[in-house]
C-alpha cells in the first residue's frame, strides 16, 4: 500500500483544526450547504486527524443515504471498487487511487484511537485499501447479481443463496477460495457434520454456477477451478433410500389436536383432518372463499387443486369462529410469510416440533394428515374419483380425467359424512 503523507478532512482554522467534507454538487441543494465542517477541538494535528475520521465516517453516511444508496453503500469499499472500474483513463484512475489511498488512511486513523499504532501498519487500513482496489472480493458481493441471471424456481435460488452464504462464513473472499481449502471443507461436511452425498453434491452445483459468474466478470481467474471435480463418496442406496411417508391412524390425529392445545396449530390439524386440504391450502385461505356450505380452493400445486371443498359438520363451527376474529382476512389470521410467500412454514415447523415430543418419527408429517384422510374414504368405499375432487388430485384415467367435469358439490358432501374419527 502506498506511503501516505497528508492528513486528509483536516483544515486549520486560526489556533484550531476543523473537520471538513465537500459535498457532492448535485446534492448541496438538499442539504443547504456545500460541505461538511466541524471543530475537532485541538491544536494537534494527529489527534485533528483521528477525530475527523469519526465525523467523515457520519458525514459519509448521510450523504449515501442522501442517494438512496443503504452505503452500498454502507460498504465503501464496494463503492471504490465500482468507481476503479468505470475509470475512463489513467489519469482518472490514479485521482481515484488517491481518494482510496484517503478513505484507507481515515481507516487506520481510526484504528490507531483504539490501539495506538500507525496509522500506516493498520490491518484494518491494509485490508480497506486490498478491497477497494479489488485485491480482495467478499465471496458474496456479486451474489444477488448472479441470482437474478438465474431461471430456476423461487424456491431454488433460495437454496442457492442460503448454500453459498453458508460457504461464504468459511471462504470470506474470493481470494480464500482455493481447491485445496475447498476440498477440506467438503471432507468437514460429510465427516464432521454428516451430510449426505446429494446434499453436498447440490451445494457444489451451486458453487460452480456462481464461480463462473464470476470468472465471467473478471473477479476470479479463468484458469482457477476450485470446484470442479471433487471427489464425493456415493451414498449407499440403503442409506439413501427416503423415508417413506404413512397416514396417522385416525386415534393419533386426535391426539395431536387434543395435544396442540388452544391455538392457530390445533385449529390447523383439525382443518387438514377433516378435508385433506395441504398445509399450503389452508394457510393461504382467505374469509372471502368461505360459503355457508363449502371453501374454495383458488390456487394450488396444480389446476385439479383449485376445487369447492364441503365443510364436514365437525368444522361448521371453527370455520365460523376463524371467519369472525379474522383481523387480515385470511382464516388462519396473523401468519408470517417466508421468503417465498409461503405462510405456512412457521406454523409446520410448529407441528413438526409438536409430533416429534409425542414421539412420532420421521415416517410421520403433517402431509400424513392427508394420507389419513384419503385411507379413511377408502375404508368408507367413497369412489377413488370422488375421492381426487375432494382432495384435489388429478383423475390418472382418461374418461374422467380428461372428460368429466368433476362431481357435483351434493356428491361430495354425501362423500365429506362418511369421514369419522
Amino acid at each position: 500500500m502506498p506511503k501516505i503523507r497528508k492528513v486528509p478532512h483536516v483544515l486549520r482554522r486560526g489556533n484550531n483544526y476543523h473537520a471538513v467534507l465537500e459535498i457532492p454538487v448535485e446534492l448541496r441543494a438538499q442539504f443547504g450547504k456545500r460541505r461538511f465542517m466541524a471543530t475537532c477541538g485541538t491544536d494537534s494535528l494527529s489527534v485533528a486527524g483521528r477525530r475527523a475520521a469519526k465525523y467523515v465516517k457520519t458525514w459519509k453516511r448521510e450523504i449515501a443515504e442522501a442517494r438512496g444508496a443503504p452505503i452500498e453503500a454502507l460498504d465503501e469499499t464496494a463503492f471504490w471498487r465500482k468507481r476503479l472500474a468505470k475509470a475512463k483513463d489513467n489519469k482518472q484512475r490514479d485521482q481515484i487511487l488517491e481518494r482510496i489511498e484517503d478513505a484507507a488512511y481515515e481507516v487506520g486513523m481510526v484504528h490507531v484511537d483504539r490501539v495506538g499504532t500507525n496509522p500506516l501498519s493498520a490491518p484494518e487500513a491494509s485490508e480497506f485499501f486490498d478491497k477497494a482496489t479489488g485485491a480482495i472480493v467478499p465471496f458474496t458481493e456479486h451474489l444477488e447479481e448472479w441470482l437474478a441471471t438465474s431461471r430456476v424456481t423461487p424456491k431454488t435460488i433460495e437454496m442457492q443463496r442460503s448454500d453459498i452464504k453458508r460457504f461464504a462464513r468459511r471462504f470470506k473472499t474470493v481470494q480464500d477460495t482455493t481447491r485445496p481449502e475447498v476440498r477440506r471443507w467438503v471432507s468437514a461436511l460429510m465427516n464432521d457434520d454428516g451430510l449426505t452425498p446429494k446434499t453436498v453434491q447440490r451445494q457444489l452445483s451451486a458453487l460452480r454456477g456462481y464461480w463462473r459468474y464470476l470468472q465471467s466478470i473478471g473477479v476470479a481467474g479463468e484458469s482457477e477451478e476450485p470446484f470442479d471435480r471433487l471427489a464425493v463418496a456415493r451414498q449407499n442406496k440403503s442409506a439413501a433410500a427416503k423415508v417413506e411417508r404413512k397416514p396417522f391412524d385416525p386415534a393419533d390425529v386426535l391426539k395431536l389436536i387434543d395435544e396442540a392445545g388452544e391455538g392457530q396449530l390445533a385449529d390447523l390439524i383439525m382443518l387438514a383432518a377433516y378435508t385433506g386440504a395441504r398445509r399450503s391450502e389452508l394457510c393461504a385461505l382467505r374469509t372471502e372463499h368461505v360459503k355457508t356450505d363449502h371453501f374454495k380452493i383458488v390456487a394450488s400445486k396444480s389446476s385439479a387443486g383449485v376445487r369447492d371443498v364441503p365443510i364436514h359438520a365437525k368444522l361448521v363451527p371453527v370455520f365460523a369462529r376463524l371467519v369472525k376474529q379474522s383481523k387480515d382476512g385470511y382464516v388462519l389470521s396473523g401468519l408470517s410469510a417466508n421468503g417465498l410467500g409461503d405462510r405456512g412454514d412457521a406454523i409446520g415447523k410448529k407441528f413438526t416440533r409438536l409430533k416429534r415430543a409425542m414421539g412420532y418419527g420421521p415416517e410421520l408429517v403433517f402431509h400424513s394428515t392427508r394420507k389419513t384422510v384419503i385411507t379413511q374414504f377408502e375404508n368408507a368405499g367413497v369412489p377413488e374419483n370422488v375421492v381426487a375432487d375432494i382432495v384435489g388430485h388429478e383423475k390418472p384415467t382418461l374418461t374422467f380425467g380428461l372428460y368429466s367435469g368433476g362431481v357435483s358439490l351434493a356428491v361430495k358432501k354425501k362423500a365429506m359424512a362418511k369421514l369419522r374419527y
